[in-house]
């Protein structure tokens, strides 16, 4: 049994996906990522797998967890829109390690972080497509003097494993270009994650059922896809790395077109 979200501490009004606090009754406290916002549970199959990827090669990231969301957590004198959310997440929900404290991101302390460890954050990226992860979004905080990568729920090339979509890397590729620790090929020393076949499967495994029911892929899709990236994983950040060496910094101009793309065409798809 997972443990269930007993009490809602806190929501994040500033989050676009409404992300609350909850206290567990294993008394963790957690982040909830709700299934039932924008993608459904497969924001959620995507952010599980990627946040366990990215803690066996050795990124610092909250740990995950599992929680349970039950019709219990509903107050009438709660924000109408979160009640809602709560009604449409019924069932296991992604829960995020609560960092006490955490502070946003700061570039004169990130400077500071060993150069392997921001090395490895961008060769992880790179590899599996996280395009949520910019100099206006870099999805990181601090604790202290530790520094923390959060929010992996739009690391594409998993997403792509687990809806079956399949885009040009080159699609991708401007928005990694603005990675907060990007540099030249020549300037990192190129450090492949490695996870064993065994680590590999159970994290797949260890994901709910339920958060790929309205998909078409399976737990074994995933699987082969992921291990087809790890056993390629080399060359692939050898050739990745040297198309993000050549693609430009996109203008302050087009990078304001393109989210206005984006956003009409994600709400074309999720009408309000």
């Amino acid at each position: 049994m997972h443990p269930k979200a007993e009490t809602i501490i806190r929501d994040f009004r500033g989050g676009s996906s409404l992300p609350v606090l909850v206290e567990t009754s294993s008394g963790s406290k957690c982040i909830i990522k709700w299934k039932g916002t924008g993608e459904g549970p497969l924001a959620n199959a995507v952010d599980w797998t990627a946040l366990w990827l990215a803690r066996h090669a050795g990124l610092p990231v909250p740990t995950p967890h599992l929680v349970t969301i039950t019709a219990d957590l509903v107050d009438e004198e709660r924000d109408p829109d979160i009640n809602d959310l709560i009604l449409r997440s019924l069932g296991i929900n992604l829960g995020v390690e609560f960092i006490e404290g955490a502070t946003p991101f700061d570039r004169r302390l990130a400077e500071t972080t060993d150069v392997p460890i921001r090395e490895r954050i961008y060769a992880f990226d790179a590899l599996f497509l996280n395009i949520d992860r910019t100099d206006l979004n870099p999805n990181m905080v601090f604790s202290g003097n530790e520094m923390y990568c959060i929010d992996f729920a739009s690391t594409m090339a998993i997403k792509m494993l687990l809806n079956g979509g399949a885009y040009s890397e080159n699609l991708f590729l401007p928005l990694i270009r603005r990675h907060p620790f990007y540099c030249k090929k020549e300037d990192i020393e190129i450090v492949q994650p490695i996870i064993d076949a065994e680590a590999l499967e159970e994290i797949v495994e260890s994901m709910p059922d339920e958060w790929l029911a309205e998909t078409d892929r399976t737990k074994q899709d995933l699987l082969t896809g992921l291990t087809t990236i790890f056993e390629d994983a080399r060359a692939i950040l050898e050739r990745r790395l040297s198309l993000l060496d050549e693609t430009p910094l996109e203008s302050a101009e087009a990078r304001k077109a393109r989210l206005l793309a984006n956003r009409k065409a994600f709400e074309s798809k999720w009408p309000l």
